[in-house]
């Protein structure tokens, strides 16, 4: 964890996963300051649940962390507990497809990190599904390769910036 207050714990991953890298999540939550302060967060294609947990340590109200391989669910479970994480729920669903049952409970979202595999394709259709569960004035933030292009909008969402990390990129939606 890079800040709050379960700064410094190592997290677990799951086998042959991508991690978001240190120094975007640090970029993220720069860039994203005190929006997190009590926000709803919502982090698809989760793995470890890394983004949700930072989320959470530096003082989002809760967390939604959704992915549909069950090594990344197990991790996501034990990092929660070894953190004593309440306030990350797990959810297991095939993406979009299933996005819509995984969070019909759900409030709105205030911010939400989608890292699909960066050969993942309808990223269009993705991004549209994530607009319907944002509250007014939400953000979406996309990590990808950053040799690939991205839709400038999609549905409500428009694209408001992009910055690049080496092979990664993060794109921002508002």
């Amino acid at each position: 964890m890079l800040g709050g207050r379960w700064r410094g714990r190592r997290l677990r991953t799951p086998p042959d996963s991508r991690p978001t890298q240190a120094r975007v999540r640090e970029a993220l939550f720069s860039h994203w300051g005190d929006r997190v302060l009590r926000c709803r967060f919502l982090e698809l294609y989760a793995g470890s649940g890394c983004v949700s947990l930072e989320a959470l340590s530096r003082g989002a109200a809760e967390a939604v962390a959704i992915d549909c391989d069950r090594r990344a669910l197990a991790c996501m479970e034990a990092n929660r507990e070894r953190l004593g994480a309440d306030g990350l729920s797990i959810r297991r669903a095939r993406l979009p497809e299933d996005l819509d049952r995984a969070t019909a409970t759900q409030a709105a979202f205030d911010l939400a990190f989608v890292d699909p595999p960066y050969d993942a394709r309808r990223l269009q259709g993705l991004l549209v599904a994530v607009a319907g569960l944002m509250a007014g004035g939400g953000e979406v933030v996309l990590e990808h390769s950053s040799r690939r292009r991205t839709p400038s909008a999609a549905g409500p969402l428009r694209l408001t910036g992009s910055r690049r990390y080496g092979d990664s990129a993060l794109t921002f939606y508002g």
